[in-house]
């Protein structure tokens, strides 16, 4: 039996820093400061002593506050760098032009995938489709599916020369492709369409172990099991992390999932950047 986390990210819009965040308790509303990259490490910093850990971005990351938008995402990238994600996929990133994006993506340590973006007219995808990365004794198979509304709802410009699908008719053959040619043990899904259209996702195409939304900026306190495929979605602006604990033999055997509030008290900081 080998053991592993899983740590999600997800829509943290370029919040930097801890913010107020609204709760309802009852019929009150309160407010709790959280967020703040340098909280959000120290917590993964904790995570990763206590066994083999696996740190994913969904997107909506480069772009929303002033200092994200005012330097093209540029300002995110030492920052993304010194966090050692393990891969991300995108749709706000396309907001400064495709060209543009793709010039952040080759400064990031870590790939943007997505099995659902194409050069326009073509079958070519314009990032990579999938990563297999190793922790433990374990080899992790990561797929990418980008937001598919970014040519059909958003300004032209943001989509300039590609065009992008669901990636429901794509990832049964990425995942046979990791399955069967890459051998690996895990299978997680990176995706940014939005919690519905995940669980639906879920149910339509089998061989999905971990599913991580996006999009829709739920606060899942528990995952969702569609399919045999663990679904969780973590809120929003770098207010929380989702944490997933697995037992892995085989498959998934055990699982516990918290829906984590990143506070300043936890806080470890980052080494200083360049």
């Amino acid at each position: 039996m080998s053991e592993l986390c899983i740590v999600q990210v997800n829509d943290t819009h370029g919040y930097l820093k801890s913010h107020p965040e609204l709760f309802w308790e009852g019929r009150n509303i309160m407010y709790e400061t959280l967020g703040g990259y340098h909280h959000i490490a120290g917590l993964v910093d904790g995570i990763r002593e206590e066994g083999p850990t696996l740190l994913f971005d969904c997107g909506d990351t480069i772009h929303g506050t002033y200092h994200a938008v005012k330097s093209e995402g540029a300002a995110l990238i030492p920052i993304l760098n010194e966090m050692r994600f393990d891969a991300m996929t995108a749709h706000w990133e396309f907001a400064y032009g495709p060209r543009r994006f793709m010039e952040i993506s080759e400064k990031l340590n870590h790939p943007v995938l997505a099995i659902n973006c194409y050069r326009e007219g073509t079958e070519r995808l314009a990032f990579r489709p999938y990563e297999i990365v190793e922790r433990g004794d374990l080899q992790v198979g990561v797929v990418g599916i980008a937001s598919n509304i970014v040519d059909k709802v958003m300004p032209p410009r943001f989509s300039e020369g590609l065009e992008f699908t669901l990636g429901r008719d794509e990832l049964p053959y990425w995942i046979e492709v990791l399955r069967d040619e890459e051998r690996v043990d895990l299978v997680v899904v990176i995706s940014h369409l939005g919690f519905p259209q995940e669980c639906q996702l879920a149910a339509d195409v089998d061989g999905i172990d971990v599913l991580l939304s996006a999009h829709t900026h739920n606060r899942l306190e528990r995952p969702f099991i569609v399919n045999d495929a663990i679904i969780i979605q973590s809120g929003c602006h770098g207010s929380f992390i989702g944490r997933l604990d697995l037992e892995v033999d085989g498959g998934v055997r055990k699982f516990k999932h918290e829906l984590v509030r990143v506070r300043g008290r936890q806080m470890r900081m980052l080494r200083r950047w360049s």
